[in-house]
């Protein structure tokens, strides 16, 4: 063989190879209508026309047959985008199977569903566990406890769902499936491995359980969004944002959605700052980035956790939101409340209360047309009770300016809260900025108690958003008397609460 033929035949062998290695760095298969529920395609299964498949960044549609083709990205894991009207499969804890493992072509098997277009989702945060007995606080404080379902089409945890014990995620799980729903998670800050090197180990343990920590899915009128938005600073230090491979698949996904869908995203860390002071907890420059990304739609919400309070931030202009609405952003109150601490009640679980003075619950999330409910569950009190009222226990005589407080626990500006004192008229009263009383007698009494707790210490206070403050009339007369207190939500409904007090001498 002459020189100039090995050195041809050299080439055309390095060419198959490069293109060998081009096809291998780039994935392919079906999605597909599993009829069989086996989880294969069968012969004489039909592929699903374009059907939404991402890398993580790029997001590609299936073909006419149901093939994608879509480039790999090392390290991260090909998935298909669910949409309306199809569901994944699910493992015994309800965890959808909608990915393939890092480096792995796959076929992607979907179900025909019928999803109304009401949709009601459950909307769980922060049940952060650190032992086998709060896992077991989750299950008996919540999880056997939860009713009134109907019609829910999937749950999802906003984050911590362990704290910083990546082993009990199975344990987690057990106690999840309970629900028997389909359930996504994202991480949160102790879901993580901080102090790892770079980003993709810190999230490694996370994304063996649970698949992708970013990822989409559309649900009946919807577009749901997680967004792992913890960054990590070294050791264990954080901040919220998100990364350029992020927001390029929030592009690219959006572009699909469309424009009367809802868009919703899930996060850990809130857009706002929790600190009054306005310190950068999510980075503003991220903030306004993201907030370009969903100009000029109007149906947005975010799903925030991780600050164990309840509040309800709706932004505008001042935070470099520029819609013609305020984007709703609901930072949900977390499951496990004040950190499993507290005071246990007659079944060995903690209260748990917040140190906003909110109890430990979760929310449902309904979204029908244009219309948005966003309703909280205590997890252990009665049906119904969604306020907490403070009053002094006796008042002397014509004292006047004397206070009293109703935390609401969902309340925000626009709700309407109005107090009676026995069969007078009905008075509206105001919202303000401070301390729940309540819990900060509580608070206050650890430092005045002979011994410490037996439990956790309860947290300090923070500022209240959902406190509402009115005065008792000056005018009582000696004797018992009864206040009510009336809170009711944008969509006109009315939750109650009352209180005794006594008028007497000193």
């Amino acid at each position: 063989m002459s020189t100039g033929t090995k050195m041809a035949t050299r080439l055309a062998i390095a060419a198959v190879g490069l293109l060998g290695a081009l096809v291998s760095r780039g994935a392919t298969g079906f999605v597909f209508e599993d009829q069989n529920g086996n989880g294969e395609r069968d012969p004489g299964e039909p592929g699903v026309a374009s059907v939404e498949v991402s890398n993580g960044v790029d997001v590609v549609r299936t073909d006419a047959t149901g093939a994608y083709s879509i480039g790999d990205r090392p390290g991260s894991r090909v998935f298909v985008i669910k949409p309306s009207g199809w569901t994944t499969p699910a493992d015994g804890a309800g965890l959808p199977r909608f990915y393939a493992e890092p480096g792995r072509s796959a076929d992607f098997p979907l179900h025909r569903a019928d999803e109304p277009a009401a949709l009601r989702a459950l909307v769980l945060t922060d049940p952060q566990p650190s032992s086998p007995t709060e896992v077991g606080f989750l299950s008996r404080g919540l999880f056997e406890r939860l009713g009134g379902l109907g019609g829910v089409q999937f749950g999802v945890t906003l984050g911590d769902v362990v704290y910083d014990r990546p082993d009990l995620f199975g344990a987690v799980n057990a106690v999840v499936a309970r629900s028997r729903l389909p359930w996504h998670s994202l991480p949160g800050n102790h879901d993580l491995s901080l102090g790892t090197a770079g980003e993709a180990a810190a999230v490694a343990e996370f994304e063996k359980v649970f698949g992708p920590s970013t990822y989409a899915f559309h649900v009946g009128p919807a577009l749901f969004v997680a967004l792992d938005d913890v960054r990590p600073l070294g050791g264990p230090r954080y901040i919220g944002g998100l990364r350029e491979d992020q927001f390029a698949f929030l592009a690219n996904v959006l572009q699909g959605a469309g424009k009367s869908e809802w868009v919703v995203l899930m996060l850990h860390i809130p857009l706002f700052s929790p600190d009054p002071s306005g310190a950068e907890t999510f980075r503003k420059a991220d903030r306004t980035r993201l907030f370009a990304l969903l100009r000029g739609r109007t149906r947005t919400l975010v799903l925030s956790g991780h600050t164990h309070y309840q509040r309800h931030v709706m932004h505008g202009r001042d935070d470099g939101w520029e819609g013609q609405a305020p984007l709703h952003e609901y930072n949900v109150a977390a499951a496990s409340g004040g950190f499993w601490g507290g005071a246990p009640d007659a079944d060995g679980i903690p209260a748990a209360t917040m140190w906003d003075g909110t109890p430990p619950g979760y929310a449902l999330l309904g979204l029908e047309g244009d219309r948005l409910t966003l309703d909280y569950v205590p997890a252990r009190l009665p049906e119904g009770y969604q306020l907490s009222l403070h009053v002094p226990a006796t008042v002397a005589p014509r004292q006047g300016y004397v206070s009293f407080y109703a935390n609401v626990f969902n309340g925000h500006d626009g709700w309407t809260v109005q107090s009676q004192v026995d069969d007078r008229a009905w008075r509206t009263i105001g919202r303000v900025l401070g301390w729940d009383p309540t819990y900060a007698e509580a608070f206050l009494a650890q430092d005045r108690a002979a011994s410490p707790p037996s439990g956790p210490r309860l947290p300090d206070p923070v500022i209240c958003y959902h406190l509402w403050r009115g005065m008792l009339p000056a005018d009582l007369p000696i004797g018992r008397h009864v206040l009510r207190v009336r809170a009711t939500d944008p969509s006109g409904r009315s939750f109650e609460s009352e209180r005794p007090f006594e008028i007497a001498q000193p």
